[in-house]
């Protein structure tokens, strides 16, 4: 059927037919096309899975796993180009701003203060996704290909949500497998924060971001037969990945999922109107709200979605006597008066219990003497702002001696409050006489545990802002940012895994003007390329694509994702997906 706002959808199935009249030359880029449709699927699924440990190290980089599979698939498209015998035609105004952003990032690499060879490996990265970008143009000329490798994505997005899950539920032999990919788990007072096979959970859930906006587009697309029977399966999938979302705790997760599901809602209906699959999509968002209202308590999902970080969650002001004495044999107990100074409810007997302890440290310096004190509960959950008075169950450390009582608060197999950000310790005198009647630690072989300080997102984008000061025109280099924001921030021990949180002011950091000027310029032919996927009549697909590159341009104001191999595959094959579908509703609008 033809027509103004009849879809055009029975491309989405049909396979990519080869004429008997087709000549050699259209034959030989059937080929290219294919080769590259499997190759950017392989990326796709293989992307997630990048292993802690190189396969390769060089002399200042390294190879790691999903780069010798890029590799892999480069050379595979180079051998498929040199028994065609034929070059692909592509749109250098979309590969344009690519180029440029690689260039000025080898430029800016080339001339940084410090951190070349770091700079470098970015620029490398960034090279990698621009032939992604250029790879998927390729792949995704057709309807039927660019059904193809969205539905590699969200199979894709389907197992690490599954992954993300499982690690959540902290299954032994997952985790196991986990560990080749990722460091360990992730809290964010004291609440775990999933990550499946990525180093950090505001990566897992851009991915899933992306493949869940996919997801959308071919849930939309599911109006045609041999798509209808998917619907019950797409709706299952697009359940766990937004589950797997939320259970990594990001807040601008929930935010891009419930926007991409507006933007694809209101596509779709403007296109068809109301029917099934739009309430379909009505359930969908009713069930991601629903998951994300049972995934914590509700003080710990509002504390996470009302605060910067969890320096405010847990603090308290105990009130107690300056000095203690009691016998190795006999332990006592202290009155304290004790105000909840955080955010959080204490409750001793909840899920998350929170008791009264304390640690015995030596007079003279930080080394402990005994850290696992006695623990002493809370009759009532003490609200914050309230006070209480509690007679504290004390034992003493094993031996006689004199030495300092730090008292603390614990959240069961969690977290110490007194090493929380900010947090500042409570000393007394503590004098104990008798036998020694256990074990304590050797003088000076574990010692206090430093509070770290945690950067919020304004010191962090304030960091960078000076960096481009000082740096205005090419920047510290890519990725330079993380090894260089210490002594901006003025921080004296910067944690070099930290980034900007902020795509925008990573890429103007790291590449000055130039390399901002650049991402402008493709943030500006991604925005066309969206805009003709929402406003176009064509396959419904479109309205994922647009929904993908919303997510990323959201979610990239309060995080940074360029620097990570997942993302950026991803990234760049949603970008040229976007491009290959815009460039076909032209086609069709003009009837070429």
């Amino acid at each position: 059927m033809t027509g103004a706002g009849i879809v055009r959808e029975t491309d989405v199935v049909s396979a990519v037919a080869v004429p008997a009249t087709m000549t050699v030359h259209r034959l030989a880029g059937a080929v290219v096309e294919r080769t590259a449709v499997i190759g950017v699927a392989a990326l796709l699924l293989v992307a997630p899975f990048e292993a802690l440990q190189p396969l390769v190290r060089l002399p200042g980089q390294s190879v790691s796993s999903v780069e010798a599979a890029f590799l892999c698939v480069c050379l595979s498209a180079a051998l498929a180009l040199l028994m065609s015998r034929t070059l692909p035609a592509l749109p250098w105004t979309e590969l344009g701003p690519w180029v440029a952003l690689v260039a000025a990032s080898a430029i800016a690499a080339a001339l940084a203060p410090d951190f070349r060879a770091n700079a470098a490996h970015m620029t490398a990265r960034l090279a990698m996704a621009t032939v992604v970008f250029a790879l998927t143009i390729v792949a995704a000329r057709r309807t039927a290909a660019r059904f193809r490798l969205m539905c590699a994505a969200v199979v894709s997005g389907a197992v690490v949500g599954v992954l993300v899950i499982l690690d959540f539920a902290s299954v032994p032999v997952v985790e196991h497998g986990l560990s080749l990919f990722r460091a360990g788990i992730a809290v964010v007072g004291a609440q775990v924060r999933a990550t499946g096979p990525f180093q950090y959970p505001t990566i897992a859930s851009m991915y899933l971001e992306i493949t869940f906006a996919l997801g959308l587009g071919l849930l939309a697309a599911s109006t045609i037969g041999a798509v209808r029977g998917l619907r019950p399966l797409l709706v299952v999938t697009l359940a766990v990945m937004a589950e797997a979302s939320i259970l990594t705790f990001t807040r601008a997760g929930l935010i891009t999922m419930m926007l991409s599901l507006a933007l694809v809602s209101w596509g779709y209906w403007r296109r068809r109107g109301a029917d099934h699959v739009l309430a379909t999509m009505g359930v969908l968002a009713l069930i991601v709200l629903a998951e994300f209202s049972c995934s914590r308590s509700a003080e710990m999902l509002m504390l996470r979605m009302t605060s910067e970080g969890q320096g405010s969650w847990f603090s308290a002001v105990i009130d107690t006597p300056d000095t203690v004495a009691l016998e190795t044999t006999h332990p006592t107990r202290v009155p304290l008066t004790i105000t909840n100074m955080g955010r959080a409810t204490w409750d001793s007997y909840g899920a998350e219990p929170v008791l009264l302890s304390y640690h015995w440290i030596e007079f003279d310096s930080d080394a402990i003497v005994a850290w696992e004190g006695t623990r002493t509960a809370f009759a009532q959950p003490v609200k914050p702002g309230e006070t209480v008075r509690i007679d504290a169950a004390l034992g003493g450390p094993g031996r006689a001696g004199h030495f300092r009582l730090m008292w603390d608060l614990e959240q069961v197999h969690r977290l110490w409050f007194s090493t929380e950000p900010g947090a500042v310790p409570l000393f007394v005198d503590g004098t104990v006489t008798g036998p020694t009647t256990g074990t304590s630690s050797a003088r000076g072989s574990l010692r206090l545990p430093r509070t770290e300080v945690r950067p919020g997102r304004l010191v962090l984008w304030r960091a960078a802002l000076h960096m481009w000061r000082d740096h205005p025109w090419l920047g510290v280099g890519a990725d330079n940012y993380r090894l260089s924001y210490g002594r901006y921030a003025l921080l004296p021990r910067a944690d070099p895994r930290v980034h900007s949180n902020n795509m925008y002011l990573e890429v103007l950091a790291g590449t000055g003007v130039i390399g901002a000027a650049a991402l402008v310029w493709l943030g500006g032919r991604a925005v066309l390329a969206g805009w003709a996927c929402m406003r176009g009549r064509g396959s419904a697909l479109g309205l994922g694509l647009a929904a993908a590159l919303s997510a990323c341009a959201v979610h990239g104001m309060v995080d940074s994702f360029l620097s990570f191999t997942g993302t950026y595959i991803a990234m760049a094959v949603v970008c040229g997906l976007a491009c290959a579908h815009a460039q076909d509703e032209w086609r069709h609008a003009h009837r070429l």
